[in-house]
């Protein structure tokens, strides 16, 4: 094994670089798949929401969408954009609180339903 020494400012150069590096590839795969088309059927299963519902979405501009021969089309971009949107921002209080009730609940010794 050999070992390799370098300057300490070499070193940082060449860290902020292998870092720049690593950010650029995230960047690259979040934004991989923002260009795909789906259609009604698949955006209403990837939402867990009805066609009806996507409908209501569109005639209120909620989402983006191209229309080709009557059919819709949406990318997976404009599906994070309008979720994003609509993203509900909850206080530290809500959470610490939601936080303290979970505790009870667990204390009690209380047991979750289980679907079977």
């Amino acid at each position: 094994m050999k070992i390799i020494t370098i300057e300490e400012e070499a070193w940082k150069q060449l860290n902020s670089r292998i870092n720049a590096i690593a950010d650029y590839l995230k960047r690259l795969d979040d934004t991989s798949y923002d260009d795909l088309w789906l259609n009604n059927h698949e955006v209403c299963q990837y939402l867990h929401i009805s066609e009806k519902t996507l409908w209501r979405m569109r005639t209120k501009g909620e989402i983006t969408y191209s229309k080709i021969y009557g059919q819709y089309f949406y990318t997976i971009g404009a599906i994070k954009d309008m979720l994003n949107t609509n993203a509900v921002q909850s206080s530290d209080e809500y959470v610490e609180e939601l936080m303290a009730k979970g505790k009870s609940y667990i204390e009690k010794g209380r047991k979750l339903k289980s679907g079977k």
